[in-house]
Parts: structure tokens; sequence; C-alpha cells
């Protein structure tokens, strides 16, 4: 075994040794011939880029880009298609007074637990933007939510900025 080692070796160092700086294992094709690719066993085929002439006409670059654009009047954010036609019937026109402001987002807080300590002083678990936080009453979440009241099934907290009352269920 040791001398099946060392005869590997020695080949490795010799390869080693014959190599130059440059020079690799790829055959080099000559200037101005196209490269072939075998894509099975026996059947060539020819380059893709070959095709194409590598030569870059600046003239003829210079002459598209000379050209006017088109002149585009149309907004793209309109509908240029047909007519679409009108319902016939009544349509109820609902006056501006009675339409409903839309709700204010969902506060980033929920309430995921509760723990009553020795002494009766009640505290929660909090979430806040994915921080998990325990809280007491009176204490803040965050800079703009205060804890009001704690109990086994709620969690009401006051909201800094629009004095309203939130009220965040635990979940059982």
């Amino acid at each position: 075994m040791g001398v099946l080692s060392l005869i590997l070796v020695g080949n490795l160092v010799r390869q080693f040794r014959e190599m130059r700086p440059g020079g690799g294992h790829a055959p080099i094709v000559a200037a101005g011939r196209s490269h072939v690719r075998a894509a099975k066993a026996s059947a060539y085929v020819p380059d893709d880029l070959a095709k194409y002439d590598p030569a870059v006409h600046f003239d003829t670059l210079k002459a598209l880009d000379s050209r006017p654009l088109p002149d585009e009047d149309r907004n793209p954010f309109e509908f240029v298609g047909g007519v679409v036609a009108q319902q016939a019937g009544p349509q109820a026109v609902v006056p501006a007074a009675q339409v409903a402001p839309a709700p204010p987002p969902p506060p980033p807080l929920k309430a995921v637990g509760y723990n009553e300590l020795p002494g009766g002083k009640k505290e929660a678990m909090v979430t806040f933007n994915d921080d998990l936080s325990v809280v007491h009453e009176g204490e803040m979440v965050g800079v703009k939510f205060k804890v009001l009241t704690i109990n086994p099934s709620m969690v009401v907290v006051e909201d800094g900025d629009t004095h309203q009352k939130i009220e965040l269920p635990i979940a059982q």
C-alpha cells in the first residue's frame, strides 16, 4: 500500500513540474475558425454566435439614434378601448355625509398571556411589532401605548396619540 502511495505522489509531482504558467490542457483554436460543440456523441452543432457579424457599425447606430421619437399623445393610464355601455336605471348616490370614515389600522399589539403574581399583582405578555414584552398595569408598551387594566380575558391599552381605548383579547 505504501509503495503504491509513493508512486501516485511521484506521478503528481512530475505532472506539476511539467505545467507551465498560462498553459492549459484545452486545445487552442486558430483565429477565424468557428467553434463547434458536440451536442451528442457524433452530431456537431455550429456555435450560435458564429452567424452574427462581430463588427460594430457606428454609422448605422448614429442614424438610428438621430431619428425623431414617435409623437405619442395618449395617456398610458387611460383606457383607450371602446365605450363602456352605461347601466340603465337609477343609480344610488350616497351623500358625502353618510359615508363612514375608514376604520383606523389595527394596532401592532397582541395579548398572548396572563399571569397573577403573589400579592395580587397582574402581568400580561404582549407582542409589540413581534417583540414579546411582560407588562404591568400603568406601564408603557412602546412609546405610545399605556396599559390601563389587565384581567384573565383581556388587556386594555390606551393609544397615546388618539386617546382611544383598545381591548386586546387574550387567546384561551
